[in-house]
């Protein structure tokens, strides 16, 4: 038995596996162009009656599916498609993996056996001649390699957990080696480290291997995606789709459909993922999403799959799906949220001032012998490997030395994130190179400082990753970086507080930088490196956050859609602004001037007011500059409008 399958069956309770009674099957062989032969098992109630098929490629033993159709792989776990009344199924291994290993090739494209696997089940008796395909990361790629050679009676693909792009980002992070996702890629048997680390920049290698494999328009059938927000590559999903739908080919661009839950990349359709348990919403979700593209495509079924919006996302926190048009449609009408980071370690809208000149920045060390622990985050690890996935308390990482946190005050409303947030820092050094690491969290009322998102970002690749783009940094001089975390659909609740952390490693999920600023990658002697983060009014460090404050607390909550009803001239504003609305009735209240998170800074008002239209002329001069509203609050009547202070 290879030692991968005994390792993950050890893994598994005895009594799971006493109830996992093998489902009938039969063994059979599919042919190839070469003469070869591809070990398979079909599932099928009755082996005369024609029905569509669903076709399973699988480089982790199909074997699996014996035991049960539900049970995860190294690969990706999701709730199965599995409807044998109306369908058969056929798992495959790829050539060169388990009871298809005698068929190996070296630089065979598997994407012709796929062609040749979908043709050749077209052809038995218990296919009608239509087939789709299934399955998670490994086994979603070899559909888009398989759809690429356009097998005539493939009708559709649901990838899960992948994206068909092969390119630099896969293997490095901002310009940092992904180590353990790397070595447990090598470990499975797929692209050695060594091909992977003679390569640490976007090289003319990883360009050519990008534009070969970005070929949207080569995808002729109906696809849904199927992804998560913990996910190891959600933005690749998103943009994988997007492509589709803007370059792939016109006849199915209106046909292709994109889902992203709140899940890991080996947890799609349940309920726990990390430390915390979703609704009920957020559980077997996928799995019937898949039946219902099939039924359309592959039974014909009129069942609205054609009148559903392009994109289903949950949104985290709020804890409800929503559908859009596109993702970038959802992105894009976000309002944007500024908040510095200042010396006393918060998040607000003020630029840095005051005091902060006497300290302009922060510093922390960033030791390659003693580096910042990975908790959490979308981690590929082997079954026989112990780690924390998905979202995780990073308070063991804050309480180290080697970390910074910034932090907002207490929320006193709700921050709708849909978007990437950013962070536009000034990073300083007393080497010639390190890394910075970004981490987001959401810290809960009950003190856990739960991940969101993580990225890091090495200095020599400020500017960009191609070999002619990097350079060194002079010890002691600040140069702006921008670091930008992955996307997201999350809402910080009323009571919590956005966090990040930043250190100047997060291992092993990145690589170690040495600090020393010679070739990368390489043995030799690590430095322990000082690194500054600006927070002064000529070094400002900020988060940018496409959201929405959706509720604000003065005595009542703001309904979103209020800003309708009030006037504010002129804006931006550096001296006195005037606010104009109009009340339907009688009604005591406030108006009041509110930070970015809910925080009273200004109470213009108190009173009760007339039905009829009002003005008031409000100086900015005690207000820092930056992002700030104004807000009238009253029994029946709630309005609020953007000011920016400059």
């Amino acid at each position: 038995m290879n030692r991968l399958l005994l390792a993950f069956l050890l893994l598994l309770p005895a009594a799971f596996l006493a109830a996992q009674t093998e489902r009938p099957y039969t063994p059979i062989q599919i042919p190839t162009r070469d003469g070869k032969m591809l070990a398979a098992d079909l599932y099928a109630n009755n082996l005369t009656t024609a029905k569509p098929v669903i076709l399973i490629q699988t480089p982790y033993n199909k074997n699996f599916y014996r035991l049960s159709v539900a049970i995860p792989s190294q690969a990706g776990g999701a709730s199965f498609p599995y409807d044998s009344a109306n369908y058969n199924y056929v798992t495959v291994d790829w050539r060169g993996f388990y009871g298809s290993k005698d068929a190996a090739v070296t630089g065979y494209d598997r994407g012709l056996d796929g062609y040749d696997a979908v043709e050749w089940i077209a052809t038995q008796p218990w296919c009608n001649g239509k087939v789709g395909t299934w399955g998670p990361s490994a086994l979603g790629a070899i559909q888009f390699m398989t759809a690429k050679h356009h097998p005539p009676h493939l009708l559709c693909a649901v990838p899960l957990v992948k994206d068909f792009k092969t390119k630099y980002g896969d293997y490095y992070e901002g310009g940092v080696y992904r180590k353990e996702h790397s070595e447990t890629l090598q470990a499975l048997g797929f692209t050695p480290t060594a091909l992977v680390l003679a390569h640490p920049t976007n090289d003319l290698t990883w360009m050519a291997a990008e534009r070969a494999s970005d070929e949207p328009d080569s995808f002729t059938v109906p696809m849904l995606l199927i992804s998560g927000w913990f996910d190891h590559f959600p933005d690749d999903i998103l943009r994988a789709f997007s492509d589709l739908r803007q370059r792939g080919a016109p006849n199915v661009r209106n046909a292709h459909r994109l889902m992203m839950g709140p899940w890991t990349h080996d947890g799609i359709d349940k309920a726990t993922q990390g430390i915390l348990t979703f609704p009920s919403n957020a559980t077997n979700v996928a799995g019937p999403a898949a039946l219902r593209f099939f039924d359309h495509y592959l039974r014909g079924i009129e069942n609205g799959q054609t009148a559903t919006p392009p994109v289903s996302y949950y949104q985290m926190g709020e804890n409800k799906w929503h559908t859009a048009e596109s993702w970038e449609a959802v992105a894009q009408t976000a309002d944007t949220v500024r908040l510095y980071l200042h010396m006393d370690r918060t998040l607000r809208p003020d630029l840095p001032g005051g005091n902060d000149t006497v300290t302009p920045s922060s510093t922390f060390p960033y030791n390659p012998r003693d580096p910042s622990p990975t908790i959490g985050g979308g981690r590929l690890v082997l079954p026989t490997v112990e780690a924390l996935k998905g979202p995780q308390d990073e308070r063991p990482v804050e309480s180290r030395g080697d970390a910074l946190t910034f932090t907002t005050p207490v929320l006193g409303r709700d921050l709708e994130v849909t978007g990437a947030i950013t962070l536009q820092a000034y990073v300083a050094a007393d080497r010639t190179d390190t890394d910075l690491s970004l981490r987001l969290t959401d810290v809960y009322p009950d003190g856990r400082s739960v991940l969101l998102a993580q990225t890091i970002r090495r200095m020599r690749f400020r500017n960009g990753y191609r070999p002619a783009d990097t350079s060194a940094i002079q010890p002691g001089q600040f140069y702006p970086v921008t670091i930008q975390l992955q996307n997201l659909a999350t809402t910080f609740l009323k009571g919590h507080q956005l966090r990040v952390i930043l250190s100047g490693s997060n291992f092993p999920r990145y690589d170690l930088n040495p600090n020393t600023g010679g070739p990368l990658y390489q043995p030799g002697d690590t430095l322990v490196a000082q690194i500054s983060i600006g927070h002064h009014a000529t070094t400002p460090s900020v988060l940018s956050i496409p959201g929405r404050m959706l509720t604000s607390s003065v005595e009542s909550d703001l309904a979103r859609g209020a800003e309708q009803g009030m006037e504010v001239f002129p804006n931006p504003a550096s001296g006195t602004v005037v606010v104009g609305f109009t009340l339907q009735s009688p009604a005591r209240g406030k108006l009041a001037i509110v930070d970015a998170t809910g925080a009273t800074h200004t109470l213009v008002a108190d009173r009760v007011w007339e039905a009829g239209a009002h003005q008031y002329n409000i100086s900015t001069a005690a207000l820092p500059p930056g992002q700030w509203f104004v807000v009238l609050a009253t029994d029946t009547e709630r309005k609020v409008a953007n000011v920016i202070v400059e």
